[in-house]
Order: C-alpha cells, then sequence, then structure tokens
C-alpha cells in the first residue's frame, strides 16, 4: 500500500484550506514547519467517502440535496460526489478517470459557491483584475463576456486576481484572491494563443479549459475600486459606460449577480445576500457597460475598464 500523502495548505478566497491531498491547479502555501502545519486551516478538504444523510433533504434538483441542518451535497455524473457542510468542510469523493480538471471545476466552482453560502459570505459572479494597482471587478451573467474582457486586460499586461466568483468584503471593500488559472473557450483560449490541452477540459463533451496564469496572478488582497456589470447589446458599434441610476439600482444589479442565488434562498430565504448586495453598493461603485456583440470590439470595452480604473 502507497504512504499517505502528506497534508498541504492553500490561500484561497482569504481562507487557509487544508487538503489530504496536493490539488493540481491551486498554488501551495509554502512549508513552514512549527509555524504554518499548526495553524488552524478555515476550510478542510478531505478525500474519502461521501454518505448521505438519513433525513429527507428540504430541497433537491437533478444535481444536488440540501438538508435542513444546511449540509449540502453535489453528486455529478462524471463520478464526482462532495458533501458541503458547516461553510468549512469539503468531503469529496472521485471515481477513477475523472481529471484533475474537472475536480477542479466541480470543487471549486459550484462547491465552493455553496460553501461560500454556508458561511453567509455569498461570491459575486465576476472576474476580478488588477489593474495597475486598482482592483475592478468585471461581473456579468454567462456569455457577458466577463473572461474574454478579463484576458484581454492580462494581455495588456494586468493580472488576475480571481476567475468566475470573488469574495469580497463590503465593510473593508477587499476582495479575496481565487486561483491561478481561469476557464476560456476553446476558440477564445486558442485567439489568445493559449494551448489548448485536453487534460485541462472543465467537462466532458465541453470546448471549455484551464488556462493556467502563474505569472499574471495576484495572490494578494486589494480593495475593491468598482464592479463593472457587462451586458451585450445588439444595438451598439462602440461600448458605452454607466452608473447605476440610484442605490436601489446598484443593489439590484449587485444581487442579481451574486452566485449561486438559488442555493441562498434554500438555506435562509436569500437574506444573507440581500444584505451583502446592499452593504456593497453603498461603499463601491457600479457601473453598467454595454457592449457591442462583436467579439472584435473587446479592446474597445478594455479601453473604457482601464480608463475607469484610472479613476476610480
Amino acid at each position: 500500500m502507497d504512504d499517505p500523502q502528506p497534508a498541504q495548505d492553500y490561500r484561497l478566497f482569504g481562507w487557509r484550506l487544508r487538503a489530504s491531498r496536493p490539488l493540481a491547479f491551486l498554488r501551495p502555501l509554502p512549508a513552514s514547519p512549527g509555524l504554518g502545519s499548526d495553524k488552524p486551516a478555515e476550510v478542510e478538504l478531505v478525500f474519502d467517502q461521501v454518505e448521505k444523510p438519513t433525513d429527507k433533504p428540504i430541497f433537491s434538483s437533478r444535481f444536488t440535496s440540501i438538508y435542513e441542518s444546511g449540509l449540502i451535497l453535489l453528486f455529478r455524473p462524471e463520478g464526482i460526489r462532495i458533501r458541503i457542510e458547516d461553510g468549512r468542510r469539503l468531503t469529496v469523493d472521485v471515481d477513477p478517470g475523472v481529471t484533475d480538471a474537472e475536480l477542479h471545476t466541480w470543487l471549486f466552482g459550484p462547491a465552493l459557491m455553496m460553501l461560500c453560502h454556508q458561511r453567509k459570505q455569498p461570491p459575486l459572479h465576476a472576474c476580478v483584475v488588477d489593474i495597475g494597482g486598482t482592483a475592478i471587478a468585471i461581473a456579468g451573467n454567462g456569455g457577458a463576456g466577463k473572461s474574454t474582457s478579463a484576458r484581454t486586460l492580462i494581455e495588456r499586461g494586468h493580472r488576475l486576481l480571481t476567475d468566475d466568483q470573488a469574495r469580497i468584503v463590503p465593510d473593508s471593500r477587499l476582495v479575496y484572491p481565487g486561483y491561478p488559472t481561469m476557464k476560456l473557450w476553446g476558440h477564445s483560449a486558442t485567439a489568445f494563443g493559449e494551448r489548448v490541452d485536453a487534460a485541462r477540459r472543465v467537462k466532458r463533451g465541453v470546448d471549455k479549459f484551464l488556462i493556467p496564469l502563474n505569472d499574471a496572478f495576484q495572490p494578494e488582497a486589494m480593495p475593491l475600486a468598482a464592479v463593472v456589470v457587462l451586458l451585450p447589446d445588439p444595438s451598439l458599434s462602440l461600448p458605452m459606460l454607466a452608473p447605476a441610476p440610484s442605490v436601489t439600482e446598484a443593489i439590484a444589479l449587485l444581487h442579481r449577480q451574486v452566485a449561486g442565488l438559488g442555493i441562498a434562498r434554500v438555506l435562509d430565504q436569500g437574506r444573507a445576500a440581500f444584505h451583502w448586495a446592499s452593504a456593497l453598493a453603498q461603499r463601491v461603485p457600479v457601473r453598467l457597460l454595454m457592449r457591442p456583440e462583436d467579439a472584435a470590439r473587446r479592446n474597445e470595452v478594455c479601453d473604457v475598464i482601464e480608463s475607469l480604473a484610472r479613476t476610480a
């Protein structure tokens, strides 16, 4: 029998995450005997058999069950089973043949989102980029162009703080780093000159890949200067930036961009998500960026975001 692998610590969303085996797409914390390993971890990740509770769930969908205690089970047909409990423990069971990229996709996508809601710290559905020392969140619905815009900004010399989901603390405005990887559709990755590797496919049968960005990653928390909500508009030939008309509208915009609102409604009727959006909207400016649907206009979109960063 092989010797068990030592636990490895990581920093993710500002939390110390301790995993019972190495994780391929996270950056491990340096080993610090006597200093690091004895510190408690805010989140424990254990690879073990996942068992269902004996009571009936209060909510069930195709892949997710939520129980009265707040415990969540996530089951994926790829052969991934994740138990999320108390906002601090992830138990993971994977079948042979599941790739590191597939595991990363579900563990640090939906499962991490659910854990954030258990901790009553809703994540924003956004990429955050460090633009010359200013953190700008690029939010939007699926297909709005968040990742493409963020990757274009990185191509211009800026750094990624987090991809797809962002943990932001309203009182301090601090946004915490995610991991040094982003997800891109195959055609976008190729356009940026990235190597498309089948082993980095996020999901079987889907032309989307994990792209490592180690040299362009910002590993330190930063105060958030502004949130830009992307809105594709086929009638436009050039992007247009506008402030939210009022604080009330800013709250509504942020609330709609909370990742996993359905989970939030089951866990506490969405109260934490609304309070989070309300607190952040009163501390950070929210802008609407209407953009042309033509992907060739991505540089003009990023010109506007860079201009906002310079004046934020």
